[in-house]
């Protein structure tokens, strides 16, 4: 619980922008946050469950005071939570796996004979060029370099310790100034050069190759002319316009955040995905907010690459004032969109999937946060038992039933159930709903009932059930959950739950812990009916595999004929048989003393 001194703190928040910080009894900085207006951002820290952020009692339970600072502008604010983040590195803050970013070209100055390499972060010995927008023009620029100019790209290890030359100096990739080949001064000279054409000064280079050449040929010294030729090839292909800053339309960022907290930003670059960036946000907050927190620290390195376009699950609130900063530190415009549809709305998805995808804790909220929105919903008190029933059948036949228990939203697999309704025939779901409920209540005295009753369907289930419960006089809250149909309205195309005595649906939002939970609650269910309706057609399969003469397509006539009741087959007439399409007389005989062999 968060210390009374704490709370007292919140509620003395300022009401102006700025940045706040929460620290720890130690003096520690757990987390740092921006805010237009202070005082109604920390309202909600004193709120319990109130933002159903998956780490939010951690920080409440550690953070002992509450710093303010105060800005002028929400602009500011951004700046000052970039400098105090960087400073601080909070533990709840962005946590990015990844900060890899575009490839530099790299030349180490401090070592007599400098490497011409490829580096991901400026700091360090040498001088770096860049960045590239793409791995493979920065690796082109290396590879024409070296054939311009000779430099070597081996380690200092290597260097120190050849004893002949390697076979790129025989294909004119470097001059060997590991064996000695070039002095250190032409070595050096070669590295100047070098320098010149990274930075765009080509011409004067390209003139003395071409020079070179002409002088070569004339006095008949072919080798020395192909040389000269193809280093002034590469340099042609230098002095071509290289793809260095980003282009609007062929460059962009795309963000994918799942409801755990998890991070996917996938890197476009010349129209192809380059790279994927992933982290978490440890405090997960609604998703437009966490958009905001996420952008401010993925773009806020120094040598960050801020894109002319980033695609958005949702745009925050703060739209603008993100904009602006990010064109800032861009240096061009810089433009925040959510698509809603087309190519862009299924990036944004993929990008979702990569979040998904990352290997972690389970998707969701504390317990704590989904049973009281559960509660709130379905006017109950809060839940801690949370049973789902699901009815699967095959056009009417093979109908069987599930129930699932979860306690405290996991999974109890010791108490799931499997019935076989109605006789395992019939597409009456409400009646089945019906039958299910009547069972579940009658072994309520063995298996206990739940505190929130989940059931997979509309009002024709719902209706059937709380007939079921008014006929025993049980009191059981419950609710049916209908799964989201595209092509059939706004209101069909989401999650939605039927309450009692509600003529409209309530409509679970995306991303929502409530909705998370109930479509994990369901696709258990509907797991756990249908890999019993596989495992009874499995065993009936296996059954008649056993006869002689049965093959795939007559056991597939058979089981159709008496609809998974081999009963049925046992003991009906012989002639009835034999007018199976595919069946024959002679086998009737043989197949229906095996069956009544193994049949009790």
């Amino acid at each position: 619980m968060p210390q009374p001194s704490f709370l007292e703190q919140l509620r003395a928040a300022p009401d102006r922008s700025g940045v706040y910080l929460f620290r720890a009894a130690d003096g520690l900085v757990l987390y740092v946050g921006k805010a237009c207006s202070l005082r109604k951002r920390v309202q909600t820290y004193a709120r319990a469950g109130a933002d159903g952020r998956a780490r939010l009692r951690e920080l409440l339970d550690r953070a002992a005071t509450v710093e303010y600072r105060v800005t002028d502008t929400e602009q500011e604010a951004i700046l000052l939570e970039d400098r105090l983040v960087k400073h601080f590195q909070p533990p709840l803050n962005v946590l990015l796996k990844d900060d890899k970013s575009f490839l530099l070209v790299h030349l180490d100055g401090d070592h007599p004979f400098p490497r011409l390499g490829l580096a991901r972060r400026h700091g360090g010995r040498g001088t770096f060029f860049g960045p590239y927008a793409t791995a493979g023009t920065a690796r082109r620029t290396q590879r024409l370099l070296q054939s311009a100019c000779g430099l070597r790209d081996c380690s200092d290890h290597t260097f120190a310790n050849r004893a002949r030359p390697c076979l790129k100096y025989d294909v004119g990739l470097c001059c060997g100034p590991c064996v000695g080949r070039v002095t250190q001064q032409e070595y050096q000279e070669r590295v100047a050069d070098a320098v010149q054409v990274l930075k765009g000064r080509i011409e004067d280079r390209l003139k003395a190759e071409r020079a070179r050449m002409e002088v070569a040929a004339a006095r008949q010294e072919y080798e020395i002319a192909l040389r000269a030729r193809d280093r002034a090839r590469a340099l042609e292909q230098l002095a071509e316009p290289q793809k260095v800053r980003l282009e609007a339309g062929r460059d962009f960022d795309v963000l994918g955040l799942d409801e755990r907290g998890s991070i996917a930003l996938l890197q476009y670059r010349d129209g192809a995905w380059l790279h994927t960036r992933e982290g978490r946000v440890p405090l997960w907050e609604d998703l437009a907010a966490a958009v905001s927190e996420v952008l401010r620290a993925l773009y806020r390195g120094e040598h960050a690459e801020v894109p002319p376009e980033i695609l958005v699950p949702a745009l925050p609130e703060d739209r603008k004032v993100l904009e602006e900063w990010l064109t800032l530190r861009a240096g061009r415009k810089v433009a925040l969109h959510a698509p809603m549809r087309g190519e862009k709305r299924a990036l944004v998805r993929m990008a979702g999937s990569n979040a998904r995808a990352q290997r972690g804790e389970r998707p969701g909220a504390p317990w704590e946060t989904v049973a009281a929105r559960l509660a709130e919903i379905a006017r109950c008190p809060l839940p801690r038992v949370v049973d789902c029933l699901d009815v699967s059948h095959l056009q009417g036949r093979e109908r069987v039933a599930s129930k699932v228990r979860f306690v405290e939203g996991q999974p109890a697999r010791a108490e799931y159930r499997h019935y076989l309704v109605g006789g395992g025939e019939g597409n009456d779901d409400a009646g089945a709903m019906r039958e299910l409920v009547a069972r579940i209540l009658q072994r309520a005295a063995d298996e206990g009932l739940p505190d929130l009753l989940v059931l997979d369907g509309g009002k024709p289930q719902l209706g059937a059930a709380l007939e079921i419960l008014a006929g025993r006089r049980v009191d059981l809250p419950v609710m049916a959950l209908a799964k989201a149909r595209r092509g059939r309205g706004p209101v069909a195309a989401e999650e939605r739950l039927f309450l009692p005595g509600r003529a409209d649906p309530v409509l679970l939002e995306r991303g929502a812990p409530e909705r998370l939970f109930c479509e994990r609650l369901r696709d258990e269910a509907h797991r756990f009916a249908i890999g019993f309706h596989r495992r009874r057609r499995e065993n009936l399969r296996l059954v008649l595999e056993q006869v002689p003469g049965i093959g795939p397509k007559r056991r597939v006539a058979l089981l159709d004929w008496c609809a998974g009741d081999l009963a049925k087959l046992r003991d009906a007439e012989p002639r009835a048989l034999a007018e199976i399409p595919g069946m024959r007389w002679e086998l009737v005989e043989p197949l229906q003393q095996h069956l009544r062999r193994i049949l009790p």
